[in-house]
Parts: C-alpha cells; structure tokens; sequence
C-alpha cells in the first residue's frame, strides 16, 4: 500500500509542476517543466519497482525453509505403484524395504543431524493394510527390529533420547498366543512387551529420565479400552463402553498428557487426558478424529479434525482454547501433526479437493509458503531443526 502511494503521490506532483509551468511561464520553459515532471513520474515508478522488490525479497527472506529445517514424511502413487519418501526441505529421499512391496511409513524424528524414520512393509502393492514387517531407517539405510517370528509386524513412532532410538509398535507371532502383542524396542531390541491376555497396540513413545511411557489401546470384552504404560506398568484411561483411541503421549516433569479421541455413538470427541483425568476438546455427533499433543513453556497444544457438514475442518488447541487456522479449501482439510518451537506453532496438513490432495504447513495458523514440494503426497508427519 505504501509503495502504490507513492506512486499516485508521485503523479500528483509531476501535474501540478505542469499546472504550474503553464500559468507562469513561456512555453520554452514550460518544456522544461515538462521534462521534469516526466522525471518525477519515473523516479516514482522505479522507487514503486524498488519496493516491490524489497517486498517480495523480505517474503523469502522469511519463507518457513529460512527458519527452519523441515522435514517431511509421506507417500504418492507413481503409475499406481505406491512411492514412499522424506524430504528435507525441497530434496526427496525414497524410503526403499527388501522387497518392492508397499511401505507405510509412520513417523520421522530429527536428532543430532541423523533422520530416523518409521514405518511398515506391507503385504503386497495393494492397499490393502496387512503389514507384515516392522521398518526403521536411519539416514535412508535399514536398521534391524528384532522380532519373534511373526505374521503381522508394524512400527508405529519413533523417539531419540540420549543417543538411544525407541521405537513403539506391535507385532503377532507366527505361533502360540495369536494375539497382537505391544512392543517397545531399544536400539533394535525389544525392552517393553504387553503381556499377550488380549489385543494390543503401541501406538506412541516418549522418554523422560530413565522411564519409558507408551500409549495405546486394547481390544478388551469386545472394546476399544485406551491405556499408557510406564515401565511396562499400565494405566487404565478409558472403559470397553466408550470407544476410544489414545494415539500421541508427552511427558513433562510429572505430568502425563495424552491425545486421542473417542468413536462411540455416546461419545465422540476430541481427548486429552492429564494424569489420567480426561477432558473433550471438541464434542459431538459428527465423525472427529486426531490428536498430536505437545507441551511447551507450561502451554498444552493438541490438533485433530473434526466433521462440519459435509467437509472435515482442522482444529488446533492451545490449552484448552481453539487457535485459528486458515482454510480456505472448499473440500476436506486434515491436521495431522504438530510442533511447537519458542510459542510459534507449525501445524501439518493436507486438503482434498476435486482436483488434488496437497499438503499444508500452517505457521501460527497461516498456511506457509512450501513451493510445489509433496504435490499429488499424502504428508503424514514431520519433524523441524531450527536454523
């Protein structure tokens, strides 16, 4: 707007000039006027060029890739053969199992410059989801998860602490027990294991200390019952009533927070639980789903979506209180995960619309400038380093 005044400043000035010229003087000098007033409309329109260029060099200079490392976790279909990769910024990197079947990956952590990933290989390129195999990458390069013998293995999140890479998933072995059994592995080895009396899925990690937590749920009486589990000792959150699932869990100091939602005809709502007491961020009759929960300065942030009409909308909360974020597609838009740095919050997403699915960035509720990065993927996670 400033620059547009100038210019219109500008042009008042060089009329003016030749208003002034006419009345006063003879017409030798009035074509002097004449040239000055063109000088003055061309010095306006190069200060008005200038300041745009300043304008759109300040908007690089504070694109999302100036502030940070951002790394990002999906897949696309290339000629229906399903693709998997990270970036770093703009620079692809496929994730690639041993066999050429499809990989589901499911999480991405950034520690020391190293870049671990998890997911699952799955049965076959189809999509139909039978993971038979768990996944870590460090840097591109497999690492090995020791496992019994199995016929359905998936790693679900990955969390550094102090050098050490856990891992939390779940896995059902070939024989015995057929029950799906949580696991938590250690640098390859498995260090937490549910006890094997029913279903069970380990869905996220976190480390504080010497103590591990991981949160997930049970299959129980024909239920969904949502838990966490410290040291392999667990805490019950939910009952086979309701049905929920508690996916994300952050630990700060003595305080457990976890994430997740409730799917019952009862109860559908958006969950956070503090020390096992539970609070509904959003409660309703339409379909909500999410729940990425973060702790940062004393401030509790969850994202999930929820269901308005005939669309899904994403929903980001900072201590209870909705945050807004800026949607202006006209069809599905999803939050899926969540960072916070310094009180900034980076939100990751993706709209459906009639043309593409796309991924979004929302930087404290504005969608960030990420160039064509991830066009036609489906973003699932992401991790970011300060630069």
């Amino acid at each position: 707007m400033l620059c547009v005044d100038v210019l219109y400043i500008g042009f008042l000035l060089a009329l003016m000039f030749i208003a002034v010229h006419l009345r006063l003087h003879k017409i030798c000098n009035m074509k002097k006027g004449i040239i000055i007033a063109i000088c003055c409309v061309i010095s306006s329109v190069h200060l008005f060029q200038s300041c745009k260029k300043d304008k759109d060099e300040e908007e690089e200079e504070h694109s999302i890739f100036q502030l940070f490392d951002v790394y990002f976790l999906g897949f696309e279909f290339d000629n229906e053969k399903p693709l998997s990769y990270y970036y770093k910024n703009e620079t692809a990197y496929p994730l690639h199992s041993q066999s050429d079947a499809r990989i589901n990956p499911s999480d991405i952590v950034v520690a020391s410059g190293d870049v671990y990933v998890t997911g699952s290989e799955n049965e076959d390129d189809s999509f139909l989801y039978k993971p038979i195999r768990a996944l870590l990458w460090k840097n591109g390069e497999l690492q090995e998860l020791i496992t019994p013998e199995t016929t359905i293995e998936e790693a679900k999140a990955v969390f550094v602490h102090r050098n050490d890479v856990y891992v939390a998933g779940s896995y059902i072995p070939a024989s015995g027990n057929k029950k799906r059994v949580g696991v938590v592995w250690k640098n390859g080895e498995p260090i937490m294991v549910s006890d094997g009396k029913e279903t069970t899925f380990f869905e996220d990690v976190f480390v504080s200390g010497e103590d591990v937590f991981v949160v997930g749920y049970e299959n129980i009486g024909g239920g969904i019952v949502s838990k966490y589990w410290k040291n392999s000792e667990s805490v019950t959150l939910s009952n086979s009533e309701t049905t929920t699932y508690a996916n994300s869990i952050y630990v700060n100091g003595a305080d457990v927070y976890i994430a997740g939602y409730a799917d019952a005809i009862s109860d559908r709502s958006l969950k956070l639980w503090k020390n096992g007491q539970a609070s509904s961020l959003i409660s309703g009759k339409s379909v909500i789903r999410g729940g990425t929960v973060v702790v940062e300065n004393g401030h509790t942030y969850v994202c999930g979506y929820e269901q308005v009409g005939s669309k899904y909308e994403p929903r980001l909360f900072k201590d209870g209180v909705i945050e807004p974020l800026e949607d202006k597609n006209s069809g599905h838009t999803y939050a899926v995960d969540l960072k916070v740095y310094q009180g900034n919050t980076l939100v990751l997403g993706r709209t459906d619309s009639e043309s593409a699915a796309e991924p979004i960035l929302w930087f404290n509720g504005i969608p960030a400038n990420i160039g064509n990065i991830g066009a036609g993927m489906g973003f699932i996670a992401f991790d970011v380093v300060p630069r």
